[in-house]
């Protein structure tokens, strides 16, 4: 009787084991619901590093990804590593002498090579556009006629397809060019006044100056809140802000999206020119538009793919006067997947474009179709418009999304690309979630964020030690809500005790 008391215990066990090392939707709903969150819809996969799933819920429904779009683009770039490291894909940027065809002055042109990485702050240390100025200077020309800010290696597609209007003159919607520099950005900076009721103070921080300002703050008590709105269409050379900002407030800095990347790095870099001594006329611009060429022909069709660019030409008319290599690709590939960079990753898109075409972004979504055929992915499982996830278009299913990662967890590149990924409670965009969660330090993966949508893909450490691939959708959040991630984290930190 003892023996067999013993073995209906472990019987009952094994059960009550069994029972705590799976969820049922039941379980989920109890997470995910939230009376001030109604309509959201949830999607979820949970699988092992093989891509053997534990847990699903409408895993075949398609959503929005958001910034989880960058987790297809970053994979496809380590798939095609050595390629995008080449130099005929990573040209740098250049400073050319172009000789003017009379008497006048020569101009100089200022190429860009794609480098996302290029800066000219005054603490640079990297790929820094004072380089180029210095290499200019060494030629003891004193005056210019022009600077050319010419981004001619890739087409001109400033913005990707779906981008929404409203997000274009934010830091997050900055145009996409073949000369980027400062993330395409400028910096404006807000102070109240000095008597309430007057006019605050607002300005460009020092070497930003780009469009003009259209000043309507005023100032409010100091017990007042501050609030203000911004207001720049597309294709305006100004922008408006209004409200309020109370006194004693500190000083407060945001930066705006510039639409002609080309022209701002011309501009700066003539500022820099200036600095050292060297006049210089004038500014302009050289794009290359989009042509049928820039179009992938039809799989079956009886023409022949375009070609990637040639290198840069250097022709006895247009000698290279100074140069900077491209930076690492490794650290614009960190940034995308920490920072969640969305210039940065449509550029990279770009480049991916190059490997067989002309850098154009439907050749560069060829490249994101080709790796997720490869990974055994439908193609009726995804959508896919541009690399960052700003386009409102794009749409993958958790399960696709759960089997790409599976696919990459058996590439030898998985670890470098894990360890970009940001880190619950540590760094990246997941900083200050999962903070004394059993997920702290245990969850690596690409957060997203766009109207209306959450998403967070990657790899989590259970409790239990076990690695488990993951990928939460939340779609069609009511726009009077807040974000959905505390019941997304919620969710997670549950699987994470339950695997």
């Amino acid at each position: 009787m003892a023996r067999l008391t013993r073995i209906l215990f472990g019987l009952c066990l094994l059960v009550v084991a069994a029972c705590q090392s799976t969820l049922q939707t039941s379980d989920l709903d109890a997470v995910l619901t939230n009376p001030d969150h109604t309509g959201i819809r949830w999607g979820l996969v949970v699988a092992d590093m093989d891509g053997k799933e534990l847990l699903a819920l409408r895993p075949d429904d398609r959503f929005t990804p958001a910034s989880n779009t960058k987790i297809v683009t970053t994979l496809a770039a380590y798939h095609h590593l050595e390629q995008l490291e080449a130099a005929i894909l990573a040209p740098g940027t250049h400073v050319l002498l172009e000789e003017a065809a009379s008497e006048d002055l020569p101009s100089l042109i200022l190429k860009g090579g794609g480098d996302a990485m290029l800066m000219d702050a005054q603490d640079c240390e990297l790929q820094c556009l004072a380089t180029l100025a210095d290499g200019v200077a060494a030629l003891g020309l004193t005056e210019f006629d022009m600077v050319i800010g010419d981004d001619t290696w890739l087409p001109f597609e400033r913005w990707g397809i779906g981008w929404s209007v409203e997000d274009l003159q934010f830091y997050y919607g900055t145009a996409i060019s073949a000369l980027s520099v400062n993330d395409n950005l400028v910096w404006v900076e807000i102070e109240a006044g000095d008597t309430v009721g007057g006019p605050a103070t607002v300005r460009w921080r020092e070497g930003d100056t780009y469009l003009s300002l259209h000043n309507e703050l005023r100032t409010v008590e100091a017990d007042a809140e501050t609030d203000f709105g911004v207001e720049r269409y597309p294709g305006s050379p100004s922008v408006r802000i209004y409200g309020h900002v109370a006194m004693g407030r500190d000083l407060i800095r945001f930066p705006l999206a510039i639409e002609n990347p080309a022209e701002y790095a011309a501009l700066r870099f003539k500022r820099l020119l200036e600095i050292r001594g060297i006049r210089v006329n004038g500014v302009a611009t050289r794009h290359r538009k989009l042509n049928l060429a820039d179009t992938p022909p039809e799989p079956d069709a009886d023409i022949a793919p375009s070609t990637r660019s040639e290198p840069l030409e250097q022709s006895a008319q247009q000698p290279s006067i100074a140069a900077l290599e491209a930076a690492p690709l490794k650290d614009t590939l960190r940034r995308i997947s920490k920072d969640s960079e969305n210039l940065h990753a449509d550029l990279l898109l770009r480049r991916l474009g190059k490997i067989d075409g002309t850098g154009s972004r439907r050749y560069g979504l060829i490249q994101l179709e080709s790796l997720m055929d490869e990974a055994g992915i439908p193609d009726t499982s995804y959508a896919l418009h541009g690399g960052s996830g700003m386009s409102i278009y794009n749409r993958i299913s958790p399960r696709a999304m759960v089997q790409l990662l599976a696919f990459a967890a058996r590439q030898d590149w998985f670890e470098t690309w894990l360890a970009d990924q940001p880190i619950g409670g540590v760094d990246g965009t997941l900083e200050r979630r999962f903070v004394g969660t059993e997920l702290e330090g245990r969850i690596f993966a690409k957060t997203g964020t766009l109207n209306g949508a959450n998403a967070l893909s990657g790899v989590m450490v259970a409790t239990s030690g076990r690695r488990l691939l993951f990928s939460i959708f939340a779609n069609d959040r009511p726009t009077t809500t807040e974000s959905a991630t505390r019941e997304m984290d919620a969710l997670l930190t549950l699987i994470a005790k339950t695997y």
